[in-house]
């Protein structure tokens, strides 16, 4: 989306006419996915930096963090280029990769916040109007995309995502910012099927959001 539709989406959505939708959906990793690839690396956080389609293909820019940066990049497949940036970080780009669940999510018109794999599927975290999200169900059905709503609504006032709030709520009713900790972050890790490092990472974001608010509405 273009610098101008995204001013135009929020100028709208301030008068009245676009509400601004937050939007998360989930669907499945296609088989030999580069999305998933970057995504499932091992003790590495990978973070979303950009994502585009040109015709038929999409390109992406991806960040890296982790301990053995040269392990991680010497697996990635062809479509993908990779600098090194230091020891322990690094930036991939998706060069040209035929994805028919990430090609009809960026021809809809939504703006893309992140996505999470999760297992075998990718979890999609999304800002819409009303316009736009209803070209994007129409073009996953004709792409004949299998996926599921997980949450469909007002932007959320802590900033945080769905998935950020999902696995912040269940860390704390498991336990697990008690003293002592009555379940692991490896654990928690196992119950979402991601990487204990990638799950580490969305509880750091998700709290810092939240304290944020929580400080900012105090000296309001």
């Amino acid at each position: 989306m273009l610098p101008r539709q995204i001013f135009d989406l929020f100028k709208y959505s301030i008068a009245g006419v676009l509400p601004v939708i937050e939007l998360q959906i989930r669907t499945k990793l296609p088989e030999n996915c580069a999305l998933g690839v970057i995504k499932a690396m091992q003790n590495v956080i990978t973070k979303v930096e950009g994502l585009t389609d040109v015709g038929e293909s999409i390109k992406g820019l991806f960040q890296i963090k982790g301990r053995d940066i040269s392990r991680s990049l010497s697996e990635l497949p062809e479509t993908c280029d990779s600098i090194v940036l230091s020891k322990d970080e690094a930036k991939i780009l998706i060069k040209e990769h035929t994805c028919m669940v990430a090609l009809p999510i960026l021809q809809s018109g939504c703006i893309l916040k992140n996505v999470d794999v999760s297992d075998s599927t990718l979890i999609w975290d999304l800002i819409c109007d009303d316009e736009a999200f209803k070209t994007l169900m129409s073009k996953l059905e004709d792409y004949g995309v299998e996926f599921d709503i997980l949450y469909k609504g007002k932007p959320s006032k802590t900033g945080t995502t769905y998935r950020e709030e999902e696995i912040l709520r269940f860390a704390l009713e498991r336990g697990y910012f008690d003293f002592p900790k009555k379940i692991r972050l490896e654990e928690i890790a196992d119950h979402f099927g991601i990487a204990s490092s990638t799950l580490s990472e969305i509880l750091r974001r998700g709290m810092k959001k939240v304290l944020e608010r929580h400080f900012k509405e105090g000296s309001e």
